[in-house]
């Protein structure tokens, strides 16, 4: 008797019939058992394929982080409606002049605390406290770190120091007693007596601002500049002229973010930032753009950039890296032959106020660890070159060959300090020569500018920032709308019109005006490091 072979060939109609073979019975139960095995093996290689190509689309469709934490993508919102939550009204109360601890826990403190003392240390003599930045131990975030491998923002989230020299986001707000108020001159812990028990004061100008901002939220998750329709205590005054919802969320989005809040963090605002971030994704275009369509496009897309940017730093959430990518893609490839940008997509000429957006959102980008090519911002260098004018080329214009601006000069200054100029840089000595020649006053209002000029003078600790602080900060404080439906924001024509304050409106200004009292929480000054550094290190920082 001849053996059955363990091919797959299908039995003939002879063999089937028992033609020529002594045990038809038997050859037909081998030859079932090998159609089955045929059958059988190419299931197992079909479904093999199907998960090797699933595996390989969800690899190629992923934007890698910097760290193998667990990465939580925000859910997308299908229905035209954010599920909000309803946001109580905050009282703004008693506000101190220095800054003090900005958490989760003070941003819920939504009954103003009354002070019944302060003291300073255990000295039995009370010193006011400085302009206060944080102390030698601080770990404050600093400029290169946002840490992107573990961003460290308190009970938020924890993880070590930021890029190289910068400290991250640290549960702590530091110490500012009396001095100073600058580098580690902060010693003293200050203490406040509130209602019957001793705790930390809150950030009451921070708080309120981002309540009145939650607020003020569209219902499918992003924001006006008409923020007028969602007034829901009483009308608040000034609505902007500007039509850019996408400008707008981001100016909503970063105040948070410099909070220390995210869509991933476990705070009041979690779902407000979720919505709007989404909706800011759900309309971008395949090419990166931004805009959504609207007016000013690349200064909305600057904006919502930067948004994107600090968020995916901040929380490594792939689905927002990814978006964040292709906007800082968008960004390079409208770069023009002066190196700048300006309105439109690819336009011939630049100006330096869409400029400083659009390199803020680079170096967000950067210090994410998302993709910037070198010579972007070698462009970058190249347009400020041929802005600038002054002994020393401190003093900046609006556009190559026009005359210097407060503005236009705080923009270029922070954008040097940016793109690697050292704190002995004639620019930036004279840069700060400039700006205290020109102090924050209310007669000279001017949000735009004092938000860019705060940040250059941050970034070099000492006399002349603790005076500036000082200044800055209590005109901001006493001028914060206190009561009613416009608690916690800003009037843009009160008590003096704001040159921006029409075209932005109240959100705008309220937005600038928070971030500019937030300088503290984002980083930690550009040159409060070893000043031996070398230019390449440096530059890894930045």
């Amino acid at each position: 008797m001849s053996k059955p072979t363990t091919s797959t060939r299908q039995p003939d109609v002879a063999d089937e019939q028992g033609g020529g073979e002594e045990h038809p019975d038997v050859f037909r139960q081998v030859a079932a058992w090998i159609v089955s095995l045929a059958a059988q093996s190419w299931l197992i290689s079909m479904a093999f394929h199907m998960l090797l190509m699933i595996v390989m689309a969800l690899i190629l469709g992923t934007i890698h982080a910097a760290t193998t934490s667990n990465v939580r993508e925000i859910e997308v919102v299908e229905e035209f409606e954010a599920d909000l939550p309803e946001v109580t009204h905050f009282e703004v109360g008693h506000t101190p002049l220095d800054p003090t601890e900005l958490s989760t826990e003070t941003l819920t403190l939504m009954q103003a605390p009354s002070v019944e003392a302060q003291f300073n240390d255990d000295s039995p003599v009370f010193e006011e406290a400085g302009g206060g930045v944080a102390g030698a131990e601080s770990s404050f975030g600093g400029l290169g770190g946002f840490s992107v491998d573990a961003i460290g923002t308190g009970p938020v989230v924890t993880g070590p120091g930021g890029v190289d020299g910068g400290g991250g986001f640290g549960k702590n707000a530091g110490t500012g007693g009396a001095g100073s108020g600058f580098g580690s001159r902060g010693t003293g812990m200050r203490e406040a007596m509130l209602g019957s028990g001793g705790t930390k004061q809150s950030e009451r100008a921070v708080a309120a601002a981002l309540n009145w901002i939650a607020r003020h939220q569209n219902k499918n998750g992003s924001w006006s500049l008409n923020h007028a329709p969602n007034c829901k205590s009483g009308l608040c005054s000034c609505p902007g002229d500007a039509d850019s919802d996408p400008a707008a969320t981001a100016l909503a989005l970063l105040p948070f973010l410099a909070a220390g809040q995210t869509h991933q963090s476990k705070g009041p605002y979690q779902k407000n930032i979720g919505a709007g971030l989404n909706w800011l994704i759900n309309n971008q275009r395949k090419d990166g753009d931004l805009s959504a369509g609207g007016g000013h496009q690349m200064y909305a897309h600057g904006l919502a950039a930067i948004a994107l940017c600090e968020a995916y730093g901040m929380t490594q959430d792939s689905r927002v890296g990814y978006a964040a990518q292709a906007a800082l893609n968008f960004i390079q490839a409208g770069q023009n032959r002066q190196g700048g940008w300006r309105y439109q997509f690819k336009s011939i000429d630049s100006d330096t106020s869409v400029f400083g957006w659009q390199v803020m959102a680079l170096k967000s980008g950067q210090m994410a660890r998302l993709s910037v090519t070198p010579d972007s911002f070698e462009g970058c260098r190249l347009y400020l070159r041929q802005c600038s004018s002054g002994r020393y080329g401190n003093e900046f214009s609006y556009a190559p060959g026009g005359g210097p601006t407060n503005t236009m000069t705080s923009v270029g200054l922070l954008t040097s300090q940016y793109l690697g100029a050292r704190r002995d840089d004639p620019v930036i000595v004279g840069g700060i020569e400039y700006l205290m020649g020109n102090k924050p006053t209310m007669d000279a209002r001017n949000v735009y500018f004092w938000y860019y000029a705060t940040q250059v003078m941050h970034n070099v600790p000492g006399k002349q920032w603790d005076e500036w602080n000082r200044q800055m900060r209590r005109l901001l404080i006493e001028t914060q709308d206190k009561n009613g439906c416009a608690a916690g924001s800003w009037n843009p024509l009160q008590p003096q019109p704001d040159p921006w304050g029409r075209q932005g409106g109240r959100l705008m200004v309220t937005s600038l005006s928070a971030l500019t009292l937030e300088v503290y929480y984002r980083y930690l000054p550009l040159y409060q490091l070893d000043k031996k550094q070398t230019e390449e290190d440096l530059n890894k920082v930045k």
